[in-house]
């Protein structure tokens, strides 16, 4: 024991013990230091990145091309008079519901009655000028037969007959055309319909050059949905593809099919126009509704596929990181369908490369050391519901 005879420690045990306590103080500190230095590097210096990787796979996708859209009448008339008169009467008030062949509206019908019996009493006359003509004409033949009566007027006879008869089908058709005017002084329905409007009223001068629009009518018993879809899917959409109509207010979607896809691209808004029927037997739904519309072509079959976190873009270029030797190397794609998970890839990516996912896919620098981590996600071959990025192709989600 380093004592004296007091009790107290001599010189050299309390050097000792300084010496000691630095050794530890020394130690404490050196641990905190190798504890913030970084891992270890290979003998090359270059730090080794883990990262998740999965191997690039053929697969399925199915399309899903959204586009707003609204509900419109299949068809639209805006019903006028066919002949000029004063309104005597209109039989249906707005929202009203009507049959083919129903009444509309009524046209004062006193001049066209008046005009029709002047057309009668013409055709009368027409054919009483006829019967004369040609009974001159039966005699005269008589007299000819016997010499009596002269070649030339026997011309005049044959002639005169040929316009009587002309004059009696020109009447005739005077007639015609006054009976025709007469009944279009009553207007009705073309089609089944709801009145959209009611424009005027009992007493107004319905003319027919401008038309005086009287009634508005839309068939709604099967509404149309139309769509501007961009040219970017031109060739994608097809008649015959299923659709499904977001309406708001309704609790589930409207299943229906493209009916109509349209063959000309609009100059200034680059899209183009597909059609949807909608069957409205109930009338709950309205024209002029908005609808979200969700197109779903045939699937992609047997295209590569990858994860959709595999994906980035820097300086306008679309890549991937694929890994090679041990390293990050950034593969420029060009893509095709984009899903929510997984994306098409067209063009840039073999079966079976091996790609950089997740988050350091997004962070990573091309060029760097990697050790790959397989990913626990499944394959990415199963068939894939995907909603069309609005982008040219190429473009990054």
């Amino acid at each position: 024991m380093c004592a004296g005879r007091a009790g107290w420690p001599l010189p050299g045990c309390a050097a000792l013990a300084v010496l000691l306590m630095l050794s530890i103080g020394c130690q404490r500190s050196e641990g905190t230091v190798r504890a913030a230095l970084p891992p270890p590097v290979p003998e090359t210096g270059e730090p080794v990145i883990a990262v998740e990787t999965a191997r690039v796979r053929r697969g399925s996708v199915l399309q899903r091309i959204s586009a707003p859209g609204s509900l419109v009448a299949r068809r639209e008339s805006r019903i006028g008079p066919e002949v000029r008169g004063r309104i005597e009467r209109i039989f249906v008030e707005e929202g009203d519901r009507v049959e083919a062949g129903d009444p509309l509206f009524q046209i004062d019908v006193e001049s066209y009655a008046l005009a029709l019996r002047q057309a009668e009493a013409r055709l009368d006359r027409a054919r009483a000028e006829r019967h004369k003509l040609a009974a001159d004409l039966a005699r005269g033949r008589n007299l000819h037969r016997q010499e009596v009566l002269a070649e030339q007027k026997m011309d005049e006879l044959t002639t005169g007959l040929a316009v009587a008869r002309a004059a009696e089908r020109e009447a005739q058709e005077q007639v015609a055309l006054a009976q025709r005017n007469l009944d279009n002084t009553l207007v009705r329905a073309p089609y089944a319909a709801s009145v959209a409007a009611r424009l005027e009223d009992e007493g107004t001068t319905a003319l027919v050059q401008p038309q005086t629009v009287v009634v508005v009518l839309q068939e709604i018993s099967e509404l149309e949905a139309q769509a501007t879809i961009p040219e970017v899917h031109f060739a994608t959409i097809r008649e015959g593809d299923a659709a499904l109509l977001h309406v708001e207010g309704l609790a589930q979607p409207i299943a229906t099919e493209v009916s109509a896809v349209g063959d000309v691209i609009d100059a200034a808004t680059r899209t183009y126009l597909v059609k949807m029927r909608v069957p409205n037997p109930d009338r709950h739904l309205k024209a002029g509704v908005f609808a979200r519309v969700d197109i779903l072509p045939r699937a992609k079959d047997d295209v590569i596929v990858v994860p959709r976190d595999a994906v980035r873009r820097e300086d306008g270029r679309t890549h991937v990181l694929v890994v090679r030797d041990g390293r990050a190397e950034a593969a420029p794609v060009r893509l095709g369908v984009v899903s929510e998970d997984v994306v098409e890839v067209m063009r840039g990516l073999r079966v079976d490369d091996e790609i950089v996912i997740g988050e350091k896919a997004s962070t990573l620098g091309p060029g760097m050391r990697v050790q790959p981590v397989p990913s626990g996600r499944p394959p990415s071959q199963n068939t894939a519901a995907a909603v069309v990025d609005d982008r040219h192709p190429g473009s990054a989600p």
